[in-house]
């Protein structure tokens, strides 16, 4: 976050992550609508809190700043309201048969367009850059050689499959950021609050905190006793990450090997048996 925050827009951001919060919780516990619906409401709320802590900061044009942000905010509310109040037609539609109207097209850039901001904005350029190739490869196909060439993918089509139906934007992988990710991180963050997840550490940590190695090995043991509740590797770096990553870096290991340990270590943790 570079640029300073008004103490009105946290407000809005926290009484957003209250509602989103609370949102997840119900449908957690009394079962969650169907996929578009559950996942655009999902990616509504991420939207627009990644809008409100990752502020444009650019000093050419930061006396517009806040209004380009509540623009791209506009834009995401507008989008997946477009999806609700058409429900029925998106849910009904056969896709890649049934022809997009001028709207349908407008969205569906529109939102593209706003994800790709939001992705560069939170997360790097890496992402939108290598999102913005595999969209230019639809393009350019038929001037590549050998196996990259095809025939150019119209833009409907793209906009159909990105924005219309639940295999694109609205995929498996938002799939399970919405119903189980979001939960063991609500679930982390109340462990971290309440002191709770300290238990982890301290179980880890008189295991082995003592041996050569010991933070990267306290990694190992808790995101294996959080596996053991979690089930999902994702769900273990999200949570058990937010202790052993800095206490790894703090005792001297490399800030990319004390990631890649605790994704590692996550990932077996996955495997542990339930309980």
């Amino acid at each position: 976050m570079n640029a300073k925050i008004s103490p009105v827009v946290v407000r809005i951001g926290a009484i957003v992550a209250i509602f989103m919060s609370l949102y997840h919780l119900y449908t957690g516990a009394l079962g969650a609508p169907e996929a578009l619906m559950h996942r655009s409401i999902h990616l509504l709320f991420t939207l627009i809190l990644i809008f409100i802590a990752y502020p444009y900061s650019s000093k050419k044009y930061r006396v517009y700043g806040r209004q380009i942000d509540f623009t791209f905010m506009g834009v995401s509310i507008a989008a997946i309201l477009y999806i609700f109040l058409n429900y029925e037609y998106f849910m009904t539609r056969y896709p890649y048969v049934h022809p997009l109207s001028t709207m349908d097209l407008i969205m569906g850039i529109l939102f593209t367009l706003t994800l790709l901001e939001a992705a560069r904005r939170s997360i790097g350029l890496a992402m939108p850059i290598t999102s913005i190739a595999f969209l230019a490869y639809t393009y350019l196909g038929p001037y590549l050689p050998g196996l990259l060439h095809h025939k150019a993918i119209p833009t409907e089509t793209i906009i159909d499959q990105l924005y219309m139906t639940t295999e694109g934007i609205f995929g498996i992988p938002l799939g399970v950021s919405a119903t189980y990710v979001i939960l063991f991180i609500i679930f982390g963050t109340f462990l971290e609050k309440s002191g709770t997840g300290q238990l982890f550490m301290e179980i880890a940590a008189a295991t082995t905190g003592k041996s050569k190695g010991g933070p990267g090995k306290i990694a190992v043991v808790s995101s294996g006793l959080f596996g053991t509740i979690s089930g999902s590797a994702v769900a273990n770096v999200m949570v058990t990450g937010q202790f052993t990553i800095p206490m790894m870096k703090r005792t001297g290991f490399a800030p990319h090997f004390a990631g890649a340990v605790e994704a590692t270590a996550s990932t077996g943790g996955q495997i542990m048996p339930p309980v």
